[in-house]
């Protein structure tokens, strides 16, 4: 019965953790060179170090604010896609994926270590890290991956050979 549940829950688990990862790596590369420059400006150094000095729980609850307002909207715009608002829903999609990036992201950064204080916190997230690196693990290994893999180097090295040119 387990292994029959674990083959459910597997597909599920690997669409969710190959969904994140295309849009991390979609967005990743443009969003983090203005995250890197914001974050080397005065004013966000400041914030960033006052919210270092916060309180753990402080720390959580800042985080909690924009997050709790941030990762829903991203279920709607799922809701949007599925119901055929396919460009209302990707743009949504979007937009809350990038907040997350420069809200919810920076805000963890800058609070990680105090949180991690929390012995409740600390032991989710290192069981979510640890969960995230076995799908991805599990996803990595699959043709379907490779696939993907071997087409994204093409697709690189197609682009580099033209930029060159």
């Amino acid at each position: 019965m387990r292994d029959l549940l674990k083959k459910i829950l597997s597909v599920p688990v690997a669409a969710l953790v190959l969904a994140y990862d295309a849009l991390d790596a979609l967005f990743g590369p443009l969003v983090r060179p203005i995250i890197g420059w914001a974050a080397g400006l005065r004013l966000f150094q400041r914030i960033g170090d006052w919210i270092a000095g916060l309180p753990p729980y402080g720390a959580l609850a800042l985080l909690a604010v924009p997050f709790a307002a941030i990762e829903p909207f991203k279920f709607v715009a799922l809701y949007w896609i599925a119901e055929g608002h396919f460009v209302t829903g990707a743009v949504a999609l979007v937009a809350a994926h990038l907040s997350s990036l420069l809200i919810c992201e920076r805000i963890f950064h800058a609070g990680k270590a105090r949180m991690l204080e929390i012995g409740w916190f600390a032991r989710g997230y290192g069981l979510l890290v640890a969960l995230r690196e076995r799908a991805l693990a599990w996803v990595r290994g699959t043709a379907a991956w490779r696939a993907a893999a071997s087409a994204a180097a093409r697709v690189r090295a197609f682009a580099r050979r033209a930029l060159s040119a």
